[in-house]
Formats: structure tokens, sequence, C-alpha cells
């Protein structure tokens, strides 16, 4: 029995001379932690620092957007000024211009240095030419879309205009010669009569000269 004993503690000192010892253990796991916790730390101060960085990025991209946007509307905003400033000398000195002339006689209306009389009576094409000649007149003549909207903004019907048609060639002139430099037939219109006349949708359309119920308008230079 004795000797059982003996031999179970030999072999329990061979075992226990086999198992590490718990002190470099501690200290190689405690290094370790030590180590990690530091890792997390500098990888958390840096992320930080990224995160900053990146905020700050996108403040001064705002900042840029904001000041470009701003920049942008002020030359907007400067152009318009210069554009209004060009218009308002324009508008000065067409009305020093207009100022500058003799006004229209009684019931003759101006218009871009122009006198127009709108008739208040009809008659035929040789008739309203003859009574615009004994007012030192002839038949409104139009060359832009502008004078074409003024004539039709005063009345509400139909006039003959200084428009017809010259033989032989059968080409439509002016009562002056000239030939039209702005035209406003409808898309449908056949010109196939020789007097031409303005109606109340603003449209020309030409009919026969020895119509006697049109009305018609005169046109004379205003003097300046």
């Amino acid at each position: 029995m004795e000797g059982k004993s003996l031999r179970m503690l030999g072999e329990s000192a061979h075992w226990d001379q086999k198992l590490p010892q718990d002190g470099p253990w501690k200290f190689f796991c405690l290094t370790i932690t030590l180590m990690l916790l530091l890792l997390v730390l500098i990888l958390g101060v840096v992320l930080a620092e990224v995160l900053q960085f990146f905020n700050q990025m996108q403040e001064e991209l705002k900042q840029l957007d904001i000041k470009f946007v701003q920049g942008l509307a002020d030359a907007g905003h400067k152009r318009d000024m210069m554009w209004g400033e060009v218009f308002r000398q324009i508008e000065a000195l067409r009305a020093g211009n207009e100022s500058s002339c003799e006004p229209c006689l009684e019931n003759w209306m101006a218009f871009q240095g122009s006198c127009y009389l709108f008739s208040t009576q009809s008659q035929d094409w040789f008739e309203a030419k003859d009574h615009c000649a004994k007012k030192g007149a002839h038949l409104v003549i139009i060359n832009s879309q502008a004078e074409q909207k003024f004539l039709r903004s005063e009345e509400n019907t139909v006039y003959w205009i200084g428009l017809k048609k010259q033989y032989p060639k059968g080409i439509y002139k002016w009562q002056d010669g000239s030939a039209p430099t702005f035209i406003n037939w409808p898309d449908t219109t056949s010109s196939d009569n020789d007097c031409v006349f303005i109606e109340k949708s603003g449209f020309w359309f030409s009919g026969m000269c020895q119509v006697s119920w049109y009305y018609w308008i005169c046109e004379k230079p205003q003097v300046c």
C-alpha cells in the first residue's frame, strides 16, 4: 500500500513539471489584449479624422456651389440691368426723335414716322387712291408686322391698301412701284383680282378694284 502511494505521488510530480506556469501566459494574454485595445483606439482616431475630413470637404463643396450659383445670379442680374438700360436709351432716343417731329393733322394718327388717316366712308380702290392724293398722301404701304399690327389695332373693318397687280407681268406692287417686303396673305388665298384690301382678321385679300363698299387708309410721312 505504501509503495502504491509513493508511485502516485511520483506521477503527480511528473505531470506538474509538464504543465506550463500561469505567470508567463497571463502576461502574454494581457499584452495581446492591450495591443488589440490600442489598435482599436488608433483605428477609432483615424476613422474620426477621416470622417471629419470628409465632412469638411462636403462643406467646402457646398460653399463653392453656393458661391457659383450666387455668381451666376449676380451675372444674370447685371446682364438684365445692362439690357434694361440699353432699351431705356433706345426708347429715350425714339421718344426724342418723335417729339422733334410735327404732330399729325387732326384725325390722323402717328406711328413710326408716318401719319395715317382711316376713312369714314367707302369708295372703290381708284377713288380711294385719288382721295389720298388730294391730301398729299397715298394708300397705305405696309412694310412690317409692327405696322400691320398697328393698323389692325385701330379699327375693325375692311380697308383698301396701296397694293395692286401691275401689268403686263401681273405682279403685285405698291402704289409707289416698290415690291412688297412684307406680306400677310392667308394660306388659302387665290390672288386672281387686282386690288388688295386688309380684312378684319388682318389677312390680305385681292378684290375687284371697282368694289365700292370698302373703306381705305391713307399714309404720308410725318414732318420731322
